[in-house]
């Protein structure tokens, strides 16, 4: 075997086990009902309390099902029935905050979080939630978002676009058109990400709230 391969195949070996022995990003904490799980490889799996959820992976709440997950860095994730929720990208190091990133998706349904170290100690642009209309960057916070554009039959007919709300600290919504801080006790909704938004009393938004059991 001549050098090159030599050096190729134990950066394979590497490789593969660096895949194998990585840690999850997050672990579920409370679940209600039945919610699936894919990968980024397109493997499904069935959530159970105390599994773990790794990068890539796609959280599917069913109908009269909810999940809690806590990542590495204590971020407290919370999905409503009917949500998919995706883990783009997830880094937490203790020792080395500015390389840290938390992008993560809510493709349809709602979430409540409580972020963790990555958005206290980070950088402020490493810390993105994504949705059908704006990115969420925030700050020390807890707040909801509501995707009404994708809710489950039976959801609130009055509700419309993405509806966001604070509860504690801020956070900023941006979109294509318009970018604004929405601090505790304020909520925004966003119906369009080509069209500008207000910031408006959180008692005019649609909150999250989850059931006892995953409270």
């Amino acid at each position: 075997m001549t050098r090159a391969r030599h050096f190729l195949l134990l950066l394979m070996l590497a490789m593969t086990a660096r895949v194998v022995c990585a840690e999850p990003v997050a672990t579920i904490t409370a679940l209600v009902g039945n919610v699936a799980i894919q990968s980024a490889s397109g493997a499904q799996r069935v959530a159970a309390v105390g599994g773990g959820i790794d990068n890539g992976d796609t959280v599917q709440t069913g109908i009269a099902s909810e999940i809690v997950m806590i990542f590495t860095d204590r971020q407290r994730v919370y999905l409503k029935p009917g949500s998919v929720f995706r883990v783009d990208e997830f880094h937490y190091a203790a020792n080395a905050p500015q390389e840290d990133r938390s992008l993560l998706s809510l493709v349809k349904g709602g979430l409540r979080a409580v972020d963790g170290l990555v958005a206290k100690e980070g950088k402020p642009e490493n810390y993105r939630v994504r949705t059908p209309t704006s990115t969420i960057g925030i700050r020390g916070t807890e707040y909801s978002v509501t995707d009404c554009a994708n809710l489950e039959p039976g959801g609130n007919a009055d509700c419309k676009g993405d509806q966001i709300v604070v509860y504690d600290g801020q956070i900023v919504v941006i979109n294509q058109v318009d970018r604004r801080i929405v601090r505790a006790g304020e909520g925004a909704i966003v119906v369009s990400p080509r069209l500008p938004f207000r910031v408006l009393p959180a008692t005019r938004v649609t909150p999250v709230v989850p059931s006892a059991a995953c409270r």
